[in-house]
């Protein structure tokens, strides 16, 4: 069977009949169970310029995985939103292990898989924003996903078996059944088959008759693709159809001119009549797979059904590259489709672009302070002005009138009913106005009112009559029209009637109806609109009531009407009863064309009706029958893409991470400034989903806006509107700066101006202020004085004092930032005058707020108090609702007390500033203020306290999704608990240092996982469990070995050891990390300094333990290399510690003169009175060795008076 299987592309997305096996349910099963359920799922970062891997965006995909997997539940959410069931997450090997349940799932996966969603996903789920605030990484770096498509083709077929029943298509013919119990078929007959428990015959359905029988397995080929599978089960019914005849068109899709080869002669209306060599022109568009289309005579110009095999191509050419398989119109009205008409909430962008930096004085910025300044934003006046997000409750329909346009001089009649006694008269036409208008002997577009979905005639022709009294009433014109011979008043009455009829399920009566209506001899053709809606109404009840000896006369010319002319009116929800068996026409001779067409009917009828959960597999199987045309003839796009449509309908489903990512396909290039400013709705909407904090305000909205924004800019750009371009590019300046590309925000605030100043004085001057205050946070405050100074001057010849104290507190933090302590004071002041002359309490406090400041850096803390506590006594005000000012206000002042040793009231200010900043929910403050608590407490020696506020500062950064931080602060906590010298305080410095080690290997930061795997040793071996310290000691050094740096290797080797070196019991647990590893790493790198210390160090560890003679192998090598250290020191240090040695195996003679080797190289001059300690012990030591071991009285006597 392995031979029979290819890549996923020609199984479970094939375009090959031949593509699938035949079935051998034993063979299936063994290898499906062989192979195993699990797939892997592997990603790559490459480049779109080399299409080579890129190893940096690899490495840091590893690193946001390693993050995002200790939360696991996001990635069990992105999965199930994908359709697959995650297994396992496998950092480091670059994959993913999911699985599958059922073909369902196979089927959505692999139609994400093959419509770029699985790879984009994982894109927008583990790219941070580095990643989309770079523009020149975005467009040049992507991820690529690929699965082993042999085993996930495997899968499917192994579910398929364990389904029990599936369909296929018969590869025989088999119309003379041997048994009474076997089912007759002919080859390409569509079977439901179903597992009876035998090896190779099985129950079959015929699903063009519904005969049941007996069928051979080995002879039946399962459906390729899953989508098969489903719509055959999801809408089960007659699958059969006309087969097509041959014809002399290769091109699936034609338009032009054909010539007649026959002379025809119709026996059937509504058929064209011709001679042979006669013109035809093709109306609308000629399918291959069509037996019929719609010509026009070129002669006559009578329009009517041409049999296909009765022409030839004349001057015929296929569609357009970019439209495959839709006119030019249908293109355009599918592109501009909406599915979704809910009113936008403008709310949220409001509350992500919001500011007063034109009405509020900006917090100052203190060097001393970790604080991040108050950074306003900029306030995009255009969510609130204009009415781009205001008309989406607009409906979009695809041309067609949901009103019908009453007559004018009809307008003012009464309710256009009339006696029985009135068809008695000559002179009915002019008595009844609806039956004048329905006798019209050609289409008028007040017709469209009687054709349409939503039955619209029932409130414009009959003025919203009970059903009843309509039904009644068209009875009694049927029966006028009938005695005046009012041809076409007949056929439209009775079609009127067949449609009531159909919407109350009275088929049987509708059929009757409908086909009164076509027998009518009447030019079919001069009302296109009804002729389409008999044709295909008549034939959906065919369908329905499977009277399938009728359906030869109507289905392939309601086919025609509705596949064959552009812009298809429906009629009725019933046409989907026709579509299906065109479906399963399409399925059964492989023709993608006639399948997309019919999936863009199908899409389109279901999205006009607002059934999102039925339209949805349409949508995605059309765009991806798109990507595969596309493909094939070698086009970059294909005819429309329907990215925008499926994010608005996952957008519905509540699908997140779908929404986002065909969001990001969406590759539009006729959206309107409306659908831009959707589509940051859209992205708005759906981020907020996954992450609800956002809402709160309690972190940063997703660099990802600015992609929408830019394209938002870009058509913005082509039109007349300086105030939504000014608007559009505050907001960038805006996303930039909260994420600290200051570089990138201050051109977008140079565009503003620009704009702005088109527009008016007013507009300008926000977009100057919020530059200028850009320049002040980028360091440029000569700049932001350029910009600041026009605008100061313009402003004193206006009544606008708000503006100027904006403008004077800009000016003061740019004199700061020059130095111009002086002048920045003057230019506070002056906002301080004009915020009390205006009354305005907020910008008060902040300029006294930002005099504290001022007053703090030039060493005036008395005067700094005076201002700080003015304001805060402002910021308490209930009109002056500014939290973050607050906290900052509260901060400086802690430091001015702090500054003056007031250890009580800093305690104070801090903790009422972290409480103020938890009842705003700022996390960002929270942190700050819970850091600053944190080193007081430690100052104090306070360590309990200090501890309650790192751990909070953990909690915070566990709610940023910080894990930086994170890590920081769990190791803070260790050292904390740790420095306590308690056995629960131990565990507990344990379990944080285990936590930051999972950190440091989440982020891949090898040397910080190295130390940590070292301190978790060094902490098990305080606790007393030596092989557990052991264990951990030695991952440090693999961790340590698998860096590119030799020097850190070596440390931690060293440190290693010295955990049992310097400790107090099971010192001889160090020598495998000194002899064994330490010591070979150190000669192989050539560290002589490194392996010097550990040859004393050995030494030393085994003249402890009582190997003199072990100890001194490593002493003499010590000597040896102690000159290449180029120390005198070092080489004296190891002289002695030979004799040492040397002394304890009591050899004393060697001892005694290796410590006189030693004192030869001891300085002549003694600086320090260490060395006179040192000289005192060794010339006692050799005095006394000499006298009592060599027995040599006068040396003795010479030493000890040296001593």
């Amino acid at each position: 069977i392995n031979s029979c299987f290819c890549s996923v592309g020609s199984l479970l997305l094939c375009d090959d009949d031949d593509a699938l096996p035949c079935l051998n349910k034993t063979s299936d099963l063994v290898l499906l169970y062989l192979c195993g359920p699990d797939v892997l799922l592997l990603f790559r970062g490459r480049r779109r310029s080399t299409l080579q891997p890129d190893s940096n965006l690899q490495e840091a995909l590893r690193t946001r995985l390693r993050v995002v997997e200790s939360n696991s539940q996001d990635v069990i959410q992105l999965f199930k939103d994908l359709s697959a069931r995650l297994v396992s997450v496998h950092a480091e090997k670059d994959h993913f292990v999911v699985t599958f349940k059922t073909v369902e799932e196979i089927w959505k996966f692999s139609t994400y898989l093959a419509l770029g969603y699985v790879a984009r996903c994982l894109e927008n789920f583990l790219c941070d924003e580095s990643f989309w605030l770079d523009p020149v990484m975005l467009s040049d770096v992507e991820i690529c996903v690929t699965v082993d498509e042999e085993h996930l083709a495997r899968l499917y077929l192994g579910l398929l078996l364990q389904e029990g029943s599936f369909f296929s298509k018969a590869l025989l013919t088999h119309e003379l059944p041997q048994e009474e119990e076997e089912l007759a078929y002919r080859k390409n007959d569509l079977v439901m088959v179903k597992d009876t428990g035998h090896e190779t015959v099985w129950e079959g359905t015929l699903l063009s008759s519904g005969k049941h029988g007996l069928v051979s397995v080995h002879i039946m080929q399962p459906l390729p693709y899953p989508f098969y599978q489903w719509f055959l089960r999801k809408y089960p019914g007659n699958a059969g159809g006309v087969s097509s005849a041959k014809g002399l068109f290769d091109q699936p899709i034609v338009t032009g001119t054909c010539v007649a080869i026959v002379d025809y002669y119709p026996t059937v209306k509504d058929e064209l009549h011709f001679s042979q060599g006669d013109l035809i022109e093709v109306d609308g568009m000629l399918l291959s797979s069509m037996n019929l289309f719609i010509g026009r005579h070129l002669s006559s110009g009578h329009i009517g059904f041409v049999h296909k095999t009765h022409v030839k191509p004349e001057n015929i050419k296929p569609l357009d590259r970019q439209l495959v398989f839709l006119s030019e119109e249908e293109r355009v009205a599918l592109s501009q489709f909406n599915p979704c008409h809910e009113q936008c909430h403008t709310g949220l962008l409001n509350k992500l672009f919001s500011t007063d930096i034109s009405t509020s004085i900006i917090s100052t910025i203190s060097e001393k302070s970790d604080t991040p300044p108050y950074h306003s934003s900029p306030r995009p006046s255009f969510y609130t002005s204009q009415s781009y997000l205001e008309r989406d409750h607009e409906v979009l329909s695809f041309n067609l009138e949901d009103t019908f346009r009453e007559m004018d001089e009809y307008e003012e009649d009464p309710p256009n009913y009339v006696d029985e006694g009135v068809w008695e008269t000559e002179e009915m036409e002019c008595v009844d106005p609806i039956l004048t208008l329905l006798n019209l002997d050609h289409f008028e577009d007040s017709f469209r009112a009687l054709y349409d979905l939503s039955y619209s005639f029932l409130d414009t022709v009959f003025e919203g009559l009970p059903e009843d009294e309509v039904l009644l009433h068209l009875e009694s014109l049927r029966e006028g029209a009938k005695k005046g011979s009012l041809l076409w008043a007949h056929r439209r009455a009775c079609f009127l009637l067949g449609r009531l009829s159909a919407k109350k399920l009275k088929y049987s009566q509708a059929r009757v109806y409908y086909e009164e209506a076509l027998k009518i001899p009447v030019d079919g053709f001069e009302d296109k609109a009804l002729l389409i809606a008999l044709y295909t109404n008549l034939t959906a009840v065919y369908l329905k009531q499977r009277m399938t000896d009728k359906l030869p006369d109507t289905l392939e010319k309601a086919s025609a009407l509705m596949l064959c002319l552009p812009c298809h009116s429906f009629c009725s929800l019933d046409e989907f009863e026709l579509l299906k068996p065109i479906l399963c026409k399409a399925v059964v001779d492989n023709d993608r064309h006639l399948e997309a067409r019919t999936c863009y009917l199908v899409l389109r009828l279901f999205l006009l009706q607002r059934k999102v959960e039925e339209a949805l597999p349409f949508v995605e199987r059309l765009q991806f029958l798109t990507i595969t045309l596309s493909a094939e003839e070698e086009r970059p796009v294909g005819p429309v893409d329907l990215n925008w449509i499926l994010c608005r309908l996952y957008h519905k489903k509540y699908l997140p991470y779908l929404a986002l990512a065909s969001l990001s396909l969406d590759s539009g290039q006729d959206h309107s400034l409306d659908d831009a400013f959707q589509k940051v709705e859209l992205f708005i909407k759906n981020s907020l989903r996954l992450n609800p904090q956002w809402r709160e305000g309690s972190s940063l909205p997703p660099a990802q806006v600015v992609i929408y924004l830019q394209q938002a800019l870009t058509i913005a750009s082509c039109g007349e509107d300086p105030r939504t371009q000014r608007d559009l590019c505050l907001c960038l300046a805006n996303v930039y700066q909260q994420y600290g590309a200051l570089d990138k925000a201050v051109p977008y605030a140079q565009q503003a101006v620009q704009a702005g100043g088109r527009v008016n004085e007013e507009e300008g001057f926000e977009a100057s202020v919020l530059l200028a205050w850009l320049l002040v946070l980028n360091n440029e405050p000569e700049r932001a004085l350029s910009t600041l100074k026009p605008l100061l001057q313009s402003l004193n010849e206006t009544d606008s004092p708000t503006q100027r104290g904006v403008v004077h507190n800009l000016l003061a933090l740019c004199l700061r930032k020059r130095g111009d302590v002086r002048e920045a004071a003057r230019s506070f002041h002056c906002a301080l005058k004009i915020s009390q002359e205006s009354g305005n309490k907020h910008n008060e406090a902040l300029a006294l707020s930002n005099l504290g400041c001022l007053a703090l850096s030039v060493g005036a803390p008395v005067l700094a108090e005076r201002f700080l506590m003015r304001s805060l006594h402002l910021f308490q005000c209930p009109d002056s609702p500014s939290d973050e000012e607050h906290v900052q206000a509260l901060l400086w002042l802690g430091r001015s007390y702090k500054d003056r040793r007031g250890g009580q009231e800093v305690r104070l200010c801090y903790e009422l500033g972290l409480l103020i900043a938890i009842s705003a929910k700022n996390l960002h403050s929270q942190m700050v203020v819970a850091k600053r608590l944190s080193r007081l407490y430690a100052d104090l020696l306070l360590y309990g306290q200090c501890i309650i506020y790192y751990e909070h500062c953990v909690g915070l950064s566990r709610q940023m999704k910080d894990k930086r931080q994170e890590g920081e602060y769990l190791e803070i906590l260790s050292s904390l608990y740790l420095s306590l010298n308690t056995e629960k305080s131990s565990r507990k410095s344990l379990d944080y240092t285990k936590q930051s080690l999972r950190i440091s290997i989440d982020l891949g930061k090898r040397e910080e996982e190295s130390e940590m795997w070292l301190q978790v040793g060094r902490i098990y071996y305080l606790i007393q469990e030596d092989e557990l310290a052991d264990m951990y000691l030695q991952a440090a050094v693999t961790t340590a070995l698998r860096m590119n740096d030799p020097h850190f290797t070596m440390n931690i080797y060293e440190e290693a050891g010295d955990v049992f070196f310097k400790g107090q019991r099971n010192r001889m647990a160090a020598l495998p990390f000194f002899r064994d590893g330490a010591l070979p790493f150190a000669r192989s790198i050539r560290d002589v300094h490194s392996e010097f210390r550990l040859l004393n160090k050995l030494s030393e560890l085994l003249l402890s333990q009582g190997q003199q003679q072990e100890a001194l192998q490593y002493a003499t090598l010590a000597v040896q290399i102690s000159p290449s250290t180029g120390a005198s020191l070092q080489e004296r240090v190891a002289y002695h510690r030979l004799a040492s040695v040397y002394y304890c195996l009591q050899q004393y003679e060697l001892a005694e003169n290796y410590y006189l080797k030693a004192l030869s190289l001891s300085p002549a001059v003694l600086e320090h009175v260490v060395e006179a300690r040192y000289y005192v012990k060794v010339y006692s030591r050799l005095a006394n060795f000499t006298l009592h071991k060599l027995k040599v009285r006068c040396r003795q006597c010479r030493e000890h008076d040296l001593s």
